[in-house]
């Protein structure tokens, strides 16, 4: 009975502490579908932003080659249409460039085309009160055209929606509410049009009809293909009526939708991704950080006055939350510590028992003689305890590498971290610096935390790797470290002897270039006695 016992309790041990990492890997994982197509959208950016750079340089050069202003006017209107979305300085750039061409021609009509385009460009990108400025005060509206008066009320409704969407903005000029204007479009606008059909959606959501908007963003959304960037926002408004209806999982296949599209179309000033890493935030940390760092990085690039601002207050949620992931892996490390002691103490119960039960059948071996198939018997199970007591060895060993990879891992995070405070900093923004992560050291203490916490673990593991290391080397060129501690050439052959012998891997762990790995191995290599290039099989055998 006893003899079956003590197998149990092992295997029991082991797959309780196997199922502690799988519920921890398990947490933090998304259900959501099409995240791995959206991965490989994210993963393609270069590819998009390529084939976008050389369309637009295909502009440049085209508008480049003409001397006519009215040519060069329609191909700047171009490009400020094909740069809005993309960059807003460009756009800005273009558009003024062709006010001062309307002007230089005395084309009022185009001048006011530009200026109405130039307010729209202010309006969407946070310049409030320069939106205002421009359509308010720099355009005559008894000037305007039928078309354009048509562009202009449609820019004052979309000024007047996005004024709405941001109500607490400190700086809001005095603007009718979207319904006036919506009233004014209506008498202008061509029904079943596409500007008409967006503003009966703006019209239906606002009063609360979703059934009948649901359907109508659906017609509109099968009118459009769905690689244009009308796609994308459409395929938003979907996600908001979706959310307004209780829908999650259909509003998040929604946004990606979007954010896929945006992406395939090199869209820099979006909404879509910023508001899916939200949504992850407490269910799939790393990927939520790293669409809210393209999110952010797109925003930056674009440079408009609102979006990183709005960006930027997410990354205290993903602070709260690393934190508090932080913690849920320390308690898990201490769950873990525990559940190691107690299989090392199963392992030491089953190697008294194993140990004493082959002194018993040695025993009845000399008394019993000619019984072959008992000795048979004693010399399998000594053979599977040496196995038993090899896989502990190897669990505990894998555990250990395992654990100090995870800790490696928040320093480079946190590296990371103070790497983009810094970067904010030399951009001159403060104010944004001011809501995100303030800056600190603490990827200095945490890379510190981490060289002791590997050092006291390690010499726990292997008490006497410092001088069985030193016996393998030429006696001036042993080491001395303080007590309890190793230095950096020690550590390198630490993790070599826990199996870590890949020089890229060390550097990653810790935090050196693989150059500085591989001079520290090779002056310590000339240093060993005997031959040099057995020396790392020689370390990976102290204390076994």
């Amino acid at each position: 009975m006893a003899k079956r016992f003590v197998p149990v309790l092992f295997f029991c041990a082991v797959v309780l502490l196997a199922s502690c990492g799988e519920a921890a890997s398990r947490r933090g994982a998304s259900s959501y579908r099409g995240l791995e197509e959206l991965d490989g959208y994210v993963a393609a950016r270069p590819v998009y932003e390529t084939r976008k750079r050389d369309q637009l340089e295909g502009i440049r050069k085209l508008a480049a080659s003409t001397r006519s202003n009215r040519r060069l006017f329609d191909y700047g209107l171009y490009a400020a249409n094909e740069y809005f979305s993309y960059s807003f300085d460009s756009t800005q750039f273009y558009l003024k460039q062709c006010l001062d061409l309307a002007e230089s021609i005395g084309d009022w009509d185009r001048y006011n085309q530009a200026s109405i385009l130039l307010g729209h460009l202010y309006a969407k990108s946070g310049h409030y009160m320069e939106a205002y400025n421009r359509l308010f005060g720099q355009i005559d509206t008894n000037t305007l055209s039928e078309p354009l008066r048509e562009e202009y009320l449609w820019t004052l409704y979309d000024f007047s929606r996005d004024l709405a969407g941001n109500s607490g903005m400190v700086e809001r000029p005095p603007i009718q509410e979207r319904d006036v204007y919506r009233q004014q479009l209506y008498k202008l606008i061509a029904k079943d049009s596409r500007h008409w059909r967006e503003l009966r959606l703006d019209e239906l959501a606002s009063a609360g009809r979703l059934e009948s908007a649901d359907s109508l963003c659906r017609v509109m959304l099968a009118s459009v293909d769905p690689a244009e960037h009308t796609y994308a926002i459409y395929a938003y408004e979907m996600s908001v009526i979706a959310e307004q209806q209780g829908r999650p999982v259909e509003r998040m296949d929604w946004l990606i939708k979007s954010a896929e599209c945006d992406i395939l179309n090199a869209i820099k000033d979006y909404a879509s991704l910023t508001v899916i890493a939200q949504e992850l935030l407490n269910t799939d940390l790393d990927r939520s950080f790293r669409y809210l760092r393209v999110a952010q990085e797109d925003a930056i690039f674009y440079n408009a006055k609102l979006r990183p601002w709005q960006i930027s207050q997410f990354f205290m949620g993903i602070e709260d939350a690393y934190s508090a992931r932080q913690e849920r892996a320390r308690e898990r490390s201490m769950v873990s510590s525990i559940l190691l002691s107690v299989l090392t103490f199963i392992l030491l119960l089953l190697a008294w028992f194993l140990i004493s039960r082959s002194r018993k059948l040695a025993r009845m071996q000399q008394t019993l003689k000619g019984s072959n198939a008992q000795l048979a018997e004693v010399n399998e199970r000594l053979g599977e305890l040496n196995r038993q007591l090899s896989r502990a060895d190897n669990v505990k060993e894998k555990y250990i590498v395992d654990f100090l990879r995870r800790f490696s891992a928040n320093i480079s995070l946190w590296q990371s971290e103070d790497n983009r405070a810094r970067n904010l900093l030399k951009q001159g923004k403060a104010d944004q610096l001011l809501r995100e992560l303030s800056l600190s050291t603490r990827s200095e203490k945490g890379l510190k935390d981490f060289y002791r916490t590997f050092d006291s673990t390690f010499l726990a593991i292997c008490p006497d790797f410092v001088s069985r290391f030193n016996e393998l080397l030429r006696e001036d060129a042993r080491f001395s470290p303080k007590e309890g501690t190793l230095n950096t050439e020690l550590r390198i052959f630490a993790l070599i002897r826990l199996g870590v012998d890949d020089s890229r891997e060390i550097a990653e762990l810790l935090h050196y270039s693989q150059s500085t790995i591989y001079n520290y191995k090779v002056s310590v290599k000339n240093a060993a006695l005997g031959d040099r290039d057995q020396f790392e099989e020689r370390v990976k055998q102290i204390g076994k």
